[in-house]
């Protein structure tokens, strides 16, 4: 139990660690110069603030030097132009340094997309997984001010402020090495102020999405149209809002305390820099009096003073976002990292020939072997399954044969045991190579909102085979239906995308299905009771001719009902995990026991359900 814990925890990395990791994207992903445009920017940035703050000390200095009046006026003019070409080409770069932030977080979402979808799927449809990933989405779908866009940033800004402050720190100290101790101590006191806060307010970032995470569980739960008759029926909305404004006002407490923080560290901030300016600017006016310094001078060192706690106001906000983001890099990196395939040997030589598949000792428990539930759905289980066979397995719901199916193609690891695929440990190969050796028909059936022809081969729009495709739709006996479609087999499946597109019906769906596992070609084909929303005789037929369709390949059909599977050349009875009974359908039946049982109670259910057709038919006729 306290390895789970320990696993369940997200990873941390340090700050510079995750200040690296950001920077060597941004340059592999947008260029070198991305790294140069953000030094040009902070560069810039640096040297316009200070022209700004200099040019009241610059005129006065030009006033008082007693030039001509034309001379003046030049040496004024020059010195506003050079301060506008400046800010024009800081606002240039600024912009493009934008612009570059935002294109380096689309283009880190892409990573992340890549991710997801060629991630084990066995780690991201557990619930950790599923987490790890949700986490990892608000770095990149939060928008320009959260995430990694932001923390990019953020350091960006820091440097920019933190330079800002070392050069104004050192025209002070050229001054008076007093006044820059003042100045340094104050920064001192402030930033130790500034961490503090930061570090209770990180402190309560867990707590407050902890919160958040339930409700927006409990608000998806209320909007799901299956889940309203119940929260109505048993009248739930009374306790739904209750928990709503218990999870609202306990993370608006915890919001309201580390605002408050920061309110009481930037009153401490105020009451420092007020004491900070009086003594500052009672020397400064003290030494322009006795007339050690000039007015220029002194004008300029106001500035300078001003301009050193605008640095440090600006280097504590960019620490600040820096802070605040950095949970939501941990959780990013964390989900990169989580669940990464090695890639192993290719498939053996026998590519695209039948393999022979052999289970032994094989175990699998949900959760792994830390899972609290401590119960295996697949337990000790030996099997081969021989080139070219048809095979089945049966069982009630629940007795592990989606599991064994996931385990046989390669999408779930056993917890203990091996399987082998034609002699070779399966986990040593390659997996994207082991899935082109399995064609699977899973029991959901579902379309994706692309065209029918993108369905059935699973490319890139027309780059399809379109012979091989219409053969395939001819065998799985769809191709009649393809040609009355508005657009052929460029139809756009359901209306997500496409207000023309069409929504095929239980039956179609199956046969598209079954179109997509005769495209692919796999020397394995695999059935996971993808006939289970029809009635036993139609399932039956249907089974029929998957058994016509795939003759050459090794076959695996999995059903409920036993009747379909008759034609198998050997049945696996599996009951809590385990294979209880094996043999044709001949000899399950005399040696009795479970499937025998099972196979009358069955056939005598669907005796009556024929009997009751039958009856409404003639009804029908004499109606």
């Amino acid at each position: 139990m306290k390895k789970k814990k320990e696993a369940e925890k997200s990873k941390k990395y340090s700050i510079w660690d995750n200040c690296r990791y950001a920077f060597r994207h941004l340059r592999q992903k947008e260029g070198t110069w991305a790294l140069g445009l953000c030094a040009g920017d902070v560069g810039l940035s640096v040297l316009l603030p200070f022209l700004e703050t200099a040019l009241a000390g610059a005129v006065a200095a030009i006033l008082v030097s007693g030039r001509q009046p034309g001379e003046i006026l030049m040496l004024v003019a020059g010195y506003v132009a050079l301060l506008q070409t400046v800010r024009f080409l800081q606002g240039h770069l600024r912009n493009k340094r934008r612009k570059t932030l935002f294109m380096f977080r689309i283009d880190m979402n892409m990573d992340y997309f890549e991710k997801t979808v060629r991630m084990d799927g066995q780690s991201l449809e557990s619930a950790l997984g599923q987490k790890k990933w949700q986490d990892a989405k608000r770095n990149l779908c939060s928008g320009n001010g959260v995430g990694i866009e932001a923390y990019t940033k953020a350091w960006c800004d820091l440097l920019l402020q933190l330079i800002g402050l070392i050069l104004y720190a050192a025209i002070v100290g050229q001054v008076s090495l007093i006044l820059l101790s003042i100045l340094i101590l104050q920064t001192l006191l402030v930033s130790w102020l500034h961490a503090k806060t930061g570090k209770r307010a990180y402190a309560m970032e867990d707590e407050i999405e902890k919160k958040w995470g339930i409700f927006q569980y409990l608000r998806r739960e209320t909007v799901i149209a299956g889940n309203g008759k119940d929260i109505r029926m048993y009248r739930m909305g009374k306790w739904f809002l209750g928990l709503f404004h218990q999870l609202i006002d306990g993370a608006c407490a915890l919001i309201d305390r580390q605002q408050t923080g920061y309110m009481a560290a930037g009153m401490a901030e105020t009451l420092l820099t007020f004491a900070r300016s009086l003594l500052v600017y009672g020397w400064l006016i003290r030494e322009m009096v006795i007339g050690n310094m000039t007015l220029p001078s002194f004008l300029l060192y106001v500035g300078i003073v001003a301009g050193f706690g605008a640095w440090m106001n600006g280097l504590f906000g960019a620490w600040r976002q820096i802070l605040e983001n950095e949970k939501l890099m941990d959780a990013y990196r964390d989900f990169m990292d989580f669940g990464t395939v090695e890639e192993g040997r290719p498939v053996p030589e026998r590519l695209g020939r039948t393999h022979e598949i052999r289970f032994e000792h094989v175990c699998f428990r949900y959760g792994g072997t830390d899972s609290p539930e401590g119960e295996d759905t697949i337990r000790d289980l030996n099997l081969t399954i021989r080139p070219g066979e048809r095979l089945a397995l049966v069982g009630l719901n629940g007795a592990g044969k989606t599991t064994l199916i996931k385990l046989l193609c390669g999408l779930y690891r056993p917890t203990s045991g091996t399987i082998y695929l034609d002699g070779t440990d399966m986990q040593s190969l390659d997996q994207r190579a082991v899935f082109r050796e399995f064609s699977v028909v899973f029991q959901d059936v579902f379309a994706f909102s692309f065209p029918l022809a993108d369905n059935v081969s699973c490319v890139d729009s027309g780059r399809e085979d379109s012979g091989k495709l219409r053969e395939s739709l001819e065998k799985a006996g769809l191709w009649e239906r393809v040609q009355t479609l508005p657009k052929g087999a460029r139809t756009s499946m359901n209306k997500d995308l496409d207000e023309a597109g069409v929504t095929l019906s239980g039956g179609e769906m199956q046969k598209l299905m079954l179109a997509r596992a005769l495209y692919k070609d796999a020397p394995t084909v695999i059935l996971d009771e993808p006939t289970a929303a029809l009635d036993p005789i139609a399932e039956s037929e249907m089974y029929e001719k998957y058994d016509e369709l795939v003759q050459g390949r090794t076959a695996v059909f999995i059903s409920h009902r036993l009747s379909s599977t008759r034609f198998c050349d050997r049945i696996l009875f599996l009951e809590n995990g385990r294979i209880v009974q094996e043999g044709t359908h001949e000899e399950l039946m005399e040696k009795g026991g479970a499937y025998a049982e099972l196979f009358a109670l069955q056939a005598k259910y669907y005796k009556e359900e024929k009997q009751n057709a039958k009856l409404r038919q003639e009804e029908g006729q004499y109606a």
